[in-house]
């Protein structure tokens, strides 16, 4: 009699395969969705791993639900105004956070509301106003249980405004949100935050979020990078994406005693980019990155002026564009090296040399 026999990859030892697994997953950066949408209605996705992986053979779904680290990096999409959820889906996000042990939590939770799209960058949309949805307030309860385990959250929904104002997560490490969901958590081990907001930052800091390292601003004003020295004031690096002059009083000096790395776009409006290091003391400052749309001459003076009115100590100027270095006039960098202890374009070091008269 004929026996079948099994696949050569199930022949594979149990660790082997769970290894397997989890470069699967490792090799996507998003987080593993949850849920599919439809036009009308909403489901598993199980057309992905690690529900995909459930769905081949009773050994590999054994081999899966035993492997926690597959489970514990989660994208739930709340469904806003979508009718009530069938109970299984609550179910099924209670059973993949309780596949996950005791491990870290790696989570991302965004409203499909948003016209969020997971391959750009989300969108801050100032109409919209947060509502009740018995949907979403199911889900955010599930995902509330196991704050505890939160290391890596990312989280783009207005339905979080219904959240309480102290949310406990003492393993958060990395935090991605907009300003006024950040001031709801307690969380005194976070370190790198990136904050989405066009609004200036409160007066008083979160009491527990005081030991921030690493800030991305994604959309700001002069006033708020100033006024980091004063909220961040253990920061290592800083990147901003964007900014605009903003309201309020302006800080007129302002010390950040632990900056090394500062990364800086250079809009057209030269001015903002002064002001926002004029009077900056940075005494540690090791590398400014700046982004610049195209390299001309203006904008190295504006550079130049701008490093003129900072407190600083020649730090190493970065020029990051989208132009390939091959089509840039490197010659025009050159006079950032009279105030740069060392000077790169797209990558390429300017060499010293090469400025320096010859010998006579």
């Amino acid at each position: 009699m004929h026996h079948p026999t099994r696949p050569p990859i199930n022949r594979l030892p149990v660790e082997l395969l769970q290894h397997i697994f989890l470069f699967v997953l490792n090799n996507v950066p998003e987080n593993p969705s949850i849920f599919s949408f439809g036009d009308t209605c909403i489901s598993a996705d199980f057309a992905s791993p690690p529900l995909l992986l459930t769905r081949v053979c009773h050994l590999w779904r054994d081999i899966a639900h035993s492997t926690t680290a597959i489970w514990s990096r989660i994208h739930v999409a709340l469904p806003g105004r979508i009718k009530a959820l069938n109970p299984f889906l609550p179910s099924l996000l209670e059973i993949w956070l309780a596949r996950s042990g005791r491990r870290p939590l790696s989570l991302s939770v965004v409203s499909e509301q948003l016209c969020y799209s997971r391959d750009t960058e989300a969108r801050c949309l100032p109409w919209l106003r947060p509502y009740k949805s018995g949907a979403d307030c199911r889900l955010l309860e599930i995902l509330l249980s196991v704050r505890g385990r939160w290391e890596t959250v990312d989280i783009m929904s207005p339905a979080i405004y219904d959240w309480s104002d102290n949310v406990d997560t003492p393993r958060l490490r990395t935090l991605k949100c907009f300003l006024r969901e950040y001031r709801r958590f307690n969380a005194p081990n976070l370190h790198c935050l990136h904050i989405f907001s066009r609004n200036d930052f409160p007066a008083r800091p979160a009491l527990t979020c005081k030991d921030i390292r690493h800030l991305r601003l994604q959309h700001t004003s002069v006033n708020a990078v100033r006024f980091t020295s004063v909220i961040f004031p253990h920061l290592e690096t800083m990147v901003v994406d964007n900014y605009s002059l903003g309201s309020g009083d302006r800080i007129d000096t302002v010390t950040q005693p632990r900056l090394e790395s500062m990364t800086l776009p250079l809009t057209s409006d030269r001015r903002e980019f002064i002001d926002i290091l004029d009077g900056f003391h940075l005494p540690m400052l090791q590398k400014l990155t700046v982004v610049v749309g195209e390299l001309r001459p203006l904008e190295v003076e504006c550079i130049m002026a701008a490093l003129a009115v900072a407190t600083c100590h020649d730090p190493t100027v970065d020029l990051k564009m989208a132009t390939p270095p091959s089509e840039v006039d490197l010659d025009i960098a050159k006079p950032l090296l009279s105030v740069a202890k060392e000077v790169a374009v797209c990558g390429k070091v300017l060499d010293l040399l090469e400025i320096l008269p010859g010998p006579e």
